[in-house]
């Protein structure tokens, strides 16, 4: 499965907000800088991700964006769910004894239980937590060890 550029970036600018919340408000020009994504795009993005609640904003010349919410209540699944386009049953083709209703039903069944299985494992995964994995990859790859 593959994941869609804004699902991926969304997270991206959520853990840069996460690993710098300690200095106040960012800046998505910082937020672009150090992610090496486009400042238009982030602007585009960040609307979703703050009309779903995530992200709070302040105006003015030392404005910038912050979480609205603490980094271990935001799951990759949230994340996910705001850029989610809701699939759309397809109509079962008809035939004469039926099967290929039968057979999309249960591949229907299926495909729910594979999406109910991704979902339940993402929720377990908070940007809390990837901020974390983060920090200590940084310093596993610096000279300086901090984490065994």
């Amino acid at each position: 499965m593959k994941l869609v550029t804004q699902v991926r970036y969304s997270v991206r600018i959520l853990l840069d907000l996460a690993m710098h919340q300690s200095n106040g408000v960012v800046q998505m020009s910082d937020i672009a800088a150090r992610q090496n994504i486009s400042l238009k795009y982030l602007e585009q993005l960040i609307r979703p991700i703050k009309d779903a609640g995530f992200v709070t904003s302040k105006r003015g010349r030392k404005g910038g964006h912050c979480l609205a919410r603490n980094p271990e209540k935001i799951t990759l699944a949230q994340i996910i769910r705001i850029f989610e386009k809701e699939y759309e049953p397809v109509e079962p083709v008809k035939d004469s004894q039926g099967y290929s209703q039968y057979q999309d039903s249960l591949i229907r069944e299926a495909w729910d239980e594979a999406r109910e299985a991704f979902y339940s494992r993402l929720e377990k995964v908070t940007l809390a937590d990837l901020s974390i994995d983060t920090t200590k990859k940084l310093w596993r790859n610096s000279d300086l060890l901090i984490f065994g």
